[in-house]
């Protein structure tokens, strides 16, 4: 009994009406406040909250009031080690809690009523480890609303190193229970023809990766069942047996092939049918041998010992499976989203349903049109899910009519949509579906068919055959296709397939020209595709066409997209179409892994909200772009960042958060780069901008200045190319253009024909450069034209700034390009001097970070072919008295500073011949070099340059010659 207090609310009064509360929103816990004799070895120990939810992981929160920096952490970490009573699991993880100061002078009804509006009275810290050295995430306590609280709390039902030893171990087994199969098929007289069916379902190109994917889908079909003999009452009236029963009921005490395929029909009478068709396809694929009773005994007691975590209902175990045990990922394009990834963007895109009510909430159309395994699209419905709750929702039949009505999943694997099936279905196994809209794509385009606005029937729901798709309604015959109208999905949610379709990739998706030219027709055309930019360009166009108007954009994209030429459309588009649009990246050096599964590339989250209506014209915006400087490790602390994100206000133009910064950038072009994306600093952000403008500004004074020269681009100065395919190859690749090159190290004599081919950071450490290639000619025609194309002048596209020093070089005599240096036709010699100074400066390089990407394979600032001519830099070709002076000024100096030895661009800090360049530079800008506050400023650009993750790589010499230098 809570005692009723006037006012003057004590904490245990507090914390026993926080469990109260907890109580009230629709799980099936039982929340207790200020209970004793609960931890083992410790009966005067009194842990302010206890969630218990059956056999799941109990969550033990401590709250205090929050008069302190770090409230409940000390008392947390006391739990840490240790049990409950009864109990065999360790706390591994603890919630601590600060309630606003205010709430001591609540009443008891005042307090539970702040619970009830979900006011931001709690203050979050998670408290993980060992007693003696526990890890506190965030550092800095993170606002939360009560149901912020039940989020957190769901988490901690799921310990995640917990998750990641089993996950291991579960892949293990099923990696030696494939073998095992294999092994048992192998003596029968139908090896061969039962090992291609399994290949075939399973879209394998190896035996054994056959059948390691077929005994993780019955693996699959066995936790489907187990669960539904448990907890489905349909199922129970239909006799459905788990698979212990079975064992007790037979007479050898083992699963027999036969028994469990009539049990998966009994499930297949109710439905279910995207889960179990591929387990029943792989079991009928012929004859196992009789080795296969003892395999589907180890199934069993692996599902045995993944039900013992009780994790399913937050945890993706069969994506985490999968992802495990697809080696081959790149060539099925088909990598897996990172559950803490997953909960982020799913978490920051559901905030923008929250003024919703919850019917409508129940009513959103989610659609993941690259579903893989369903992290995503679990991880979105389970976002909405809390919303709905949030907001009041009680319809105890919310599982189903979402799952038949409401979650479009598709994919062009079987496999992957199996997959996604179980992960939603693991949400809710107490409530059957009779149908769902979860299908593998048979257009030969795959779910890319939807970029034709006129196409909506596209999809084979799974558990139909021989279903042929249709471009328009079908009426009652069109019985296994669902539709998918322009303009009916309010919430896309995805990570699309980043490569280009081509030769050899399992995933390829053919036949997308036309589809393209149909996104492009009509008065307000989409444009974000481009075949050079990949299949995930298109899949913006898709979804953009398929979103109701305040529908939300959300997709994990490449990195790349924020800065390369090719995706210049995608951005023009997104800011044409969208609001409120969020660009989230990464620029820890120590964790530049993708947030995909062995991508091995930079990537960025975006999220967007549909204009309404669709303008068809651009105009000026600006990108709330977020950089995050630790990515998140859990899904709780995905969650953690997602609120954080979502609540930094409209009207701030940039601040920090516990893990990174935020600055809104002004697009004043369409589809400019957005040189925000990926910088740690938002000083630099704002150097880069003011540069990128003509202007510089200085972060010391807070003043801004218009340069001498206005800003034009490389194109207005010099063309450029040609590319390395058409100049030739190096030796031993692929032979391909005029000339096959070889190092000139490697040639006893000379050749007329010499290259910049490549990239070399020792030898290449000053302006003037020498070739590294020679060729010899393999097309006579072609060599003829390259020859005449040939340039003094070569730009470095790929500058690794660790590395490398200079980023534009001159060669005594003319040279052509090659894969890393691009050569410059029909520059002139004054304005090439110009352009060499400035690109070889300080500002040269940080605004060619910023147009480039940046990150990509760590510390490099990467500018893509066709993007080079697009380059800006100052309009030294102009007709101007400040242009001849500049023009003038690099013309005195070049001589001597071509001939100066450099570091690479990330020790500019301390690199005495690059500050020359740089005071030049300046000059030539109509800067004063020896006014002290231009050097200041000089030096500080030079730092905040340094001091960036992805240019120094957090590399460790680096770092011990910052710190000496002040940075």
């Amino acid at each position: 009994m809570t005692s009723q207090s006037t006012g003057s609310l004590r904490e245990d009064t507090a914390n026993i009406i926080i469990a109260e509360w907890l109580n009230t929103t629709g799980r099936q816990w039982a929340a207790s406040g200020e209970r004793a004799r609960t931890i083992q070895d410790s009966p005067r120990d009194r842990p302010d909250i206890i969630v218990v939810e059956g056999d799941r992981m109990p969550v033990i929160v401590e709250c205090e009031y929050d008069d302190s920096t770090r409230p409940g952490v000390a008392d947390a970490a006391k739990r840490l080690g240790k049990k409950l009573q009864g109990e065999s699991r360790a706390f591994s993880e603890v919630i601590a809690v600060g309630i606003a100061a205010d709430c001591k002078d609540d009443t008891n009804a005042a307090f539970r009523e702040r619970l009830e509006r979900d006011e931001p009275i709690f203050t979050v810290q998670l408290v993980s480890g060992d007693s003696e050295n526990p890890r506190v995430w965030p550092s800095r306590p993170l606002p939360a609303t009560p149901h912020d609280l039940v989020a957190y709390c769901e988490y901690a039902q799921v310990p995640q190193t917990l998750i990641d030893e089993q996950s291991q171990q579960i892949a293990a087994r099923i990696q030696s229970s494939g073998i095992q199969l294999l092994n048992s098929i192998q003596p029968t007289t139908t090896a061969q023809s039962t090992v291609a069916k399994l290949r075939s379902i399973t879209g394998s190109d190896h035996d054994q990766a056959a059948t390691q994917t077929t005994c993780a889908i019955w693996l699959i079909a066995i936790d489907l069942q187990n669960d539904l003999a448990q907890y489905s009452q349909a199922m129970q009236a239909l006799n459905l047996q788990t698979t212990e029963q079975l064992q007790q009921a037979a007479i050898s005490g083992k699963l027999t092939a036969p028994e469990l395929r009539k049990q998966w029909e009994i499930i297949r009478q109710v439905n279910y049918l995207p889960v179990i068709e591929l387990a029943i396809d792989t079991l009928d694929a012929g004859s196992m041998g009789n080795a296969i009773a003892d395999l589907l005994d180890e199934l069993h007691e692996i599902s045995v010992q993944l039900n013992a975590l009780h994790a399913k209902h937050i945890y993706n175990f069969a994506g985490e499976l999968w992802q495990r045990l697809v080696t081959d990922r790149e060539e099925r394009a088909a990598h897996y989203t990172k559950p803490e990834v997953a909960e982020l963007l799913a978490t920051l895109a559901a905030e923008r349903f929250g003024n919703l009510t919850a019917d409508r909430i129940a009513k959103i159309n989610l659609m993941d049109a690259a579903c893989g395994t369903g992290t995503l699209v679990g991880a979105g419905e389970r976002a909405l899910r809390r919303k709905y709750a949030a907001g009041g929702g009680r319809d105890a039949n919310l599982h189903r009519k979402r799952m038949e009505e409401h979650i479009y999943a598709m994919d062009v694997n079987g496999i992957a949509g199996t997959l996604t099936a179980k992960r939603l279905t693991d949400m809710n196994v107490e409530q059957d579906y009779a149908g769902s809209k979860i299908a593998v794509i048979t257009h030969p385009a795959g779910s890319l068919a939807l970029m034709d606005p006129g196409m909506t029937g596209v999809s084979r729901v799974l558990g139909y055959r021989n279903v042929t798709p249709t471009p328009g309604l079908g009426g009652d015959e069109d019985q296994g296709i669902f539709h998918v109208m322009a303009g009916g999905i309010q919430w896309t949610l995805m990570n699309p397939p980043y490569a280009r379709p081509r030769k050899g990739r399992k995933q390829a998706t053919t036949g997308l020209a036309p589809l393209r030219r149909a996104a492009k027709k009509g008065n307000n055309p989409y444009k974000m595709s481009n075949g050079q930019a990949g299949l995930a360009s298109d899949f913006g166009d898709l979804c953009n066409i398929r979103l109701d108007y305040n529908g939300v954009y959300s997709t994990v994209l490449p990195q790349t997209a924020a800065h390369a030429g090719t995706w210049t459309n995608w951005r023009s588009e997104v800011e044409k179409d969208f609001d409120n649009i969020i660009a989230i990246a990464n620029t820890s050096s120590e964790n530049l892994e993708s947030m995909s599964a062995d991508t091995g590339m930079s990537e960025m989250l975006v999220v967007a909200t549909k204009k309404r209506p669709r303008p068809s014209n651009w105009r000026k915006t600006e990108i709330l772009c977020v950089n995050l400087s630790v990515a998140p490790s859990t899904m709780a602390e995905g969650y953690a960042l997602a609120k954080e994100i979502a609540a930094i206000p409209g009207d701030s133009k940039q601040g920090s958060l516990t893990h990174g910064n935020y600055i809104r950038a002004p697009q004043d072009k369409p589809g400019e780069p957005w040189g925000a994306v990926g910088n740690s600093n938002n000083e630099l952000i704002q150097v880069s901008m003011a540069l990128l403008n003509g202007q510089a500004y200085d972060p010391l004074t807070l003043q801004t200045n218009n340069l001498a020269l206005p800003t034009v681009t490389l194109g207005d100065l010099a063309e450029t190319g040609p590319t390395h395919h058409l100049i030739g190859h190096p030796k031993g690749g692929d032979p391909i253009g005029a000339f096959e090159w070889t190092p000139l190290s490697e040639l006893d004599v000379v050749p007329a024909q010499q290259s910049m081919w490549a990239a070399d950071g020792k030898a290449q450490i000053s302006i003037n450069a020498k070739p590294t290639h020679g060729g010899t000619i393999v097309d006579e025609k072609e060599a003829k034209r390259m020859v005449a194309m040939r340039s003094h002048w070569h730009l470095n596209r790929n500058l690794a700034l660790t590395s490398q020093a200079i980023a534009m070089a001159k060669t005594a005599s003319p040279t052509h390009g090659g894969r890393t240096w691009n050569a410059l036709q029909n520059i002139a010699t004054n304005d090439a001097k110009c352009l060499a100074l400035f690109c070889n400066s300080t500002f040269g390089v940080i605004v060619i970070r910023a147009h480039g990407q940046k990150g990509q394979r760590g510390p490099r600032a990467a500018i893509q072919v066709g993007a080079m001519s697009g380059l800006p830099c100052p309009a030294f070709n102009a007709d101007t008295s400040d242009a001849k002076r500049a023009r003038d000024i690099a013309e005195r100096h070049f001589a001597e500073l071509a001939d100066l030895t450099l570091e690479p661009f990330s020790y500019c800090f301390r690199d005495k011949n690059r500050h020359r360049i740089d005071n030049v530079v300046a000059e030539m800008l109509g800067l004063d070099p020896k006014d002290e506050t231009v050097q200041a400023m000089l030096n500080y650009y030079r730092l905040l340059f340094a001091r960036e993750p992805n240019v120094n790589g957090r590399q460790q010499k680096i770092m011990d010659a910052l710190s000496r230098y002040g940075g």
